[in-house]
């Protein structure tokens, strides 16, 4: 029996270290359990960062639209290369005032591009910051002005005076206007690199256009489109330039009664994921390679986010300003957009220098109202002068 008592309290003496050790191994993370650890704390940080980066090219696009398009109207009206200003035509027409060199002076416009097979006629302005390229193509300052020994860069938006240049071919020329001075220069190929990359360094004097790629992209772009070209000739006359550059009416305006554009209709108030913009019909290629198109833009993605304020808020008023004679889909009654599903098309109707109509289609998520669920949404949307109307809002299942 003693031995049998002793073997118990042994064992007992035995049992309490080893319990007292489980009790703590239960608190103790384990390598593996730490692991696991890391990696969700990985997840989680690449997640915000990706998060993160979507907010930053969202808040980049949408600075340069917001704050851009007021300053196309007071340049355009206003500062138009160095400006005399003519009455020719709906929106005026400008061109250099004197022969004098305008790199060093005071005026923004520092000289004229242009590239005849696109018919484009553009300022230059110093700068690559939104301001500038909401308005004009600007020239980057870490490289020489066009006509100088070295390279020079000239940058445009995509969706603006740099739309088409991935039509230009090797043999193709690109003028550059300083006074009484015009470089010529002749495209001799192009090449895709990806945002920051260096640009590939040309010899003697060489001229680079710079874009975002695709040329249709709505959204901030990984990639640029790089045009090369060399000079091949220097010309100069006793007289100022006969190029025009022509502007457009860029004071396009939804029909928002008062109280709901106080809520704000802008893309900066009411964040939506973009995708392209694409012109139909037969737009002249220097109405299409100028800030108007955005300006239409703009108008038409105010009367969309207009017309889902209107209909979640039951305002029937509003609606009827927005959309004269359309009915509002049931679906949209009382329900808001939980979620864009997909980026937010737009397509501009033109015929000429005339936009005739706005097109936006995207799939959503609603929620509340009679009947949430996930839509694809075709809003068209008619042009009369410079007031933009909804014409039909189609809401179908998606």
């Amino acid at each position: 029996m003693r031995e049998t008592g002793t073997a118990v309290r042994v064992f007992d003496q035995l049992k309490k270290p080893f319990t007292r050790f489980t009790k703590k191994a239960k608190h103790r993370v384990t390598p593996r359990r730490m692991t696991y650890r890391i990696l969700i704390g990985l997840g989680v940080l690449l997640i915000a960062a990706a998060v993160a980066w979507q907010v930053n090219a969202t808040l980049f696009t949408t600075h340069s639209e917001r704050v851009g398009r007021a300053l196309v109207h007071r340049f355009l009206q206003n500062r138009a290369l160095n400006s005399q200003v003519t009455a020719t035509g709906p929106g005026g027409s400008a061109t250099l005032a004197s022969c004098s060199a305008n790199t060093n002076s005071g005026d923004p416009v520092k000289g004229l591009l242009q590239i005849p097979k696109l018919h484009v006629v553009a300022p230059v302005e110093q700068g690559t910051d939104d301001p500038v390229l909401a308005v004009a193509v600007g020239h980057d300052p870490y490289s020489v002005w066009p006509g100088s020994a070295g390279n020079s860069v000239l940058e445009a938006h995509d969706v603006s005076y740099f739309a088409n240049i991935n039509q230009l071919v090797p043999g193709d020329v690109v003028n550059y206007q300083d006074g009484c001075v015009t470089d010529v220069f002749q495209v001799v190929g192009h090449t895709i690199v990806q945002a920051g990359a260096p640009v590939p360094q040309l010899s003697g004097t060489a001229l680079v256009l710079d874009t975002c790629w695709p040329t249709n992209a709505l959204w901030y772009t990984p990639n640029r489109y790089l045009v090369e070209a060399q000079e091949v000739s220097v010309k100069t006359s006793k007289t100022a330039p006969n190029s025009v550059a022509q502007t457009w009416p860029t004071g396009y305006a939804s029909t928002a009664p008062a109280p709901l554009v106080a809520q704000g209709l802008t893309l900066a108030q009411n964040e939506a994921p973009m995708g392209t913009l694409v012109l139909n019909g037969t737009p002249s290629n220097a109405w299409a390679q100028s800030p108007a198109p955005l300006a239409v833009e703009e108008a038409g993605l105010a009367a969309y986010f207009g017309g889902l304020k209107a209909a979640d808020q039951h305002h029937a008023d509003w609606w009827s300003a927005l959309a004269p004679g359309v009915a509002m889909p049931t679906p949209l009654s009382g329900a808001w957009v939980s979620g864009h599903d997909s980026p937010l098309d737009v397509t501009i109707t033109a015929q000429g220098t005339t936009p005739t109509a706005v097109t936006l289609s995207t799939l959503v998520t609603l929620s509340g109202g009679a009947a949430p669920g996930r839509y694809q949404e075709t809003i068209t949307e008619a042009i009369h002068g410079l007031t933009v109307t909804i014409a039909n809002w189609e809401v179908s299942h998606g």
